[in-house]
């Protein structure tokens, strides 16, 4: 493997990195990357975070993008690696952590820092909604309603924005949102009707949180909600816990290489744990290996879920 240069950019506003000694953290991750003979310097952490990642992806001096933060942060810095043609490398600092899971990385930051060491550049997926990059998901209905519910209160802590999440699933548990609208899959049209749908980079893996085991397998995966009541959604957000969410009835499961959704007007939906907002219609495709990604050796079917 060749030695790379790696622009570093920390966000300190990460959910677990906000109680993280920072500078002990750059030591640990420069040390790990060291081990590898690649070097890494870190940008002013008092920037904002995605400015940050803006500009250290257009440094044409390095060859790498090191980006510590939660799902949101990395899904930034994946789709600037991918654009600037660089390699990504990864330190986990949010709630959920799925992207990092998924590449099989611990989830502690310290640890995931270390994993650093043992780690090669591997070819991976990454997905796109119009012109927007993702690494985990695109998704409408539930969750972005979610979100929505949730961030209307600011949230000062991580316990905070837990209990914002769990009073925001009551609400949706009671009243369930309907989506409608028409999905042409792989070139077959048809309308549909739905609390949520969830596309995947890659397929999610059974008996965990939903991540994919793999991020190599040049798929979409696609799962389509089709709840009819408060009882079902309250099944789905206790089935998601214990990984058997996938089980259940009223979901179904495909794979496709490329959907459009289109409906009347803007389509809100989530994008790697973010709300956004795009015109109808929203094309998504996946990118077979075109993210060059630093993780461990993880053979098929095996995953760490720190």
């Amino acid at each position: 493997m060749r030695d790379l240069s790696f622009a570093g950019v920390i966000n300190p506003g990460a959910s677990t990195l906000k109680s993280v000694e920072i500078d002990a953290l750059k030591a640990r991750i420069a040390e790990a990357l060291a081990a590898q003979g690649h070097r890494i310097d870190f940008s002013d952490q008092d920037k904002d975070a995605a400015k940050a990642l803006r500009e250290a992806a257009a440094d044409r001096t390095t060859d790498g993008l090191l980006a510590a933060g939660g799902d949101g942060t990395v899904s930034l810095a994946a789709g600037l690696a991918v654009r600037h043609g660089k390699a990504l490398a990864v330190v986990p600092g949010g709630n959920m952590n799925l992207f990092a899971r998924s590449l099989g990385l611990p989830v502690d930051p310290f640890a995931a820092a270390e994993a650093l060491s043992g780690c090669d550049v591997r070819k991976v997926d990454i997905a796109y909604a119009n012109d927007r990059p993702f690494i985990h998901e695109f998704s409408l209905g539930l969750h972005p309603e979610l979100i929505a519910d949730r961030d209307r209160v600011k949230y000062g802590s991580r316990l905070g924005k837990l209990v914002g999440t769990a009073r925001a699933a009551l609400r949706l548990i009671a009243r369930p949102p309907r989506v409608r609208l028409w999905l042409d899959q792989d070139g077959v049209e048809r309308p549909v009707a739905m609390a949520a749908l969830f596309v995947s980079n890659n397929r999610l893996g059974p008996g965990h949180l939903p991540f994919a085991d793999r991020l190599d397998e040049g798929v979409l995966g696609v799962y389509a909600i089709r709840s009819r009541g408060s009882a079902h959604v309250a099944r789905l957000a206790a089935a998601i816990q214990t990984g058997s969410w996938q089980e259940l009835p009223f979901v179904s499961e495909t794979t496709a290489t490329a959907l459009r959704l289109t409906r009347r007007g803007t389509i809100r939906a989530a994008i790697d744990g973010e709300l956004v907002k795009m015109r109808s219609p929203v094309d998504i495709r996946i990118d077979p290996g075109a993210l060059e990604v630093l993780a461990p050796e993880v053979p098929p079917g095996v995953t760490q879920t720190g």
